[in-house]
């Protein structure tokens, strides 16, 4: 049940979306109904699954040095003719947005500066058709792009009919080798993936990548309709941030991944959160999120840590040993891709208050809040 102060807070919050281009609340029943049984069970709303998905005060009020609209530039690598539709940064692949909507809003969501623009300069839905179209035309002159990655918003909250015109189109017309999508339905709303979606995934021989960031996430009912698609030939992954105050600690970490892994998916990447406004709340200190990463390996098997930790960058992904340098006076890291030069500000130290493993893990102890 929301407390009075945390009414206030959401409503303050939606006020600050409006004006800082953030992405308003939006929480589907189906995660409510855990994030209700979190709260009730601590007592307050600094679980991790309210966390995600609901504003706290420090999310609003907490600033840090060197925070962006967009770390990663999206806008500069949307190609000549697919604006708000596709982004290429790789040789042989890209991504295409079938759609801007979401089936919920995360707090830790690193596209909200270019999601809220998309939805401001729209006058209306723009046809699905020619955004196709026009990214047909692209892969024509482009047969280099062999793998489109279906993002968003999320693509799983396309009606069926829009969705199967969207795989076909690609796999079909346009002949690309690999299609992948990502998507948060599997956590926010399961029951999307009917038996007719299951088998159109299975059929256009699609990856499906989830975004879970908390072993709490996979509920017997998400596991369901993981088996469910694993059953039927969809090969699925999983990915996520490390996001202070949810799952910043070795032992979350490592339920989280062996959990992925007894349900059939393959954790790709954990993501070093961007350095995007409001978002001091979620990120971690470099120094310390090395730290949670060294632990990690050091205590559990290969096929539990066998996972990248990757920064996203307008130039592509970075990984831990492409750090060149810190700049303990700037508070500054840099990071190099092919060349390129690419600075990030770190997490000050007096912002990093690691979370409490209690309270990460409050269905391993419920007797927290007695």
């Amino acid at each position: 049940m929301e407390s009075k102060n945390q009414s206030s807070l959401n409503q303050a919050f939606q006020l600050l979306a409006k004006e800082e281009s953030l992405l308003p609340i939006k929480v589907t029943a189906f995660y409510r109904k855990k994030v209700e049984e979190e709260v009730s069970v601590l007592g307050h709303h600094e679980g991790p699954l309210h966390r995600a998905v609901y504003p706290t005060q420090e999310r609003m009020s907490v600033r840090a040095p060197g925070e962006v609209a967009d770390f990663v530039d999206d806008r500069e690598n949307m190609p000549d003719g697919l604006k708000d539709v596709a982004i290429r940064k790789y040789e042989n692949r890209m991504l295409f947005f079938p759609t801007d909507v979401c089936a919920a809003h995360c707090q830790y969501c690193f596209r909200q500066d270019v999601l809220n623009e998309i939805h401001e300069e729209k006058e209306g839905p723009t046809p699905l058709d020619k955004n196709l179209d026009n990214l047909l035309g692209y892969l024509a002159e482009h047969p280099e792009v062999q793998e489109v990655i279906l993002s968003g918003g999320d693509p799983m909250t396309l009606s069926h009919g829009k969705l199967e015109k969207v795989l076909s189109t690609l796999k079909e017309t346009a002949k690309v080798r690999n299609v992948r999508i990502h998507t948060r339905t599997l956590i926010f709303s399961p029951k999307v993936f009917k038996p007719e979606t299951v088998r159109l995934l299975s059929d256009m021989d699609v990856r499906l990548v989830a975004h879970s960031i908390h072993p709490y996430e996979l509920c017997e009912e998400v596991e369901h309709y993981a088996r469910e698609l694993d059953k039927n030939g969809v090969r699925l992954y999983n990915q996520f941030p490390i996001l202070r105050n949810v799952n910043d600690h070795p032992e979350v970490l490592t339920r989280h991944l062996v959990k992925l892994d007894e349900m059939g998916m393959r954790n790709l990447s954990m993501f070093i959160p961007d350095p995007i406004n409001f978002s001091a709340s979620f990120r971690i200190r470099l120094k310390r999120l090395f730290s949670i990463l060294d632990e990690l390996n050091w205590s559990t098997p290969s096929w539990v840590n066998s996972t990248r930790l990757v920064l996203d960058t307008h130039y592509g992904k970075v990984r831990r040993e492409d750090l060149k340098s810190y700049d303990e006076n700037a508070n500054v890291a840099t990071f190099e891709r092919e060349g390129h030069t690419i600075p990030y500000h770190d997490l000050p130290i007096e912002l990093d208050k690691p979370g409490d493993l209690q309270t990460m893990l409050w269905k391993d102890h419920p007797t927290h809040n007695s």
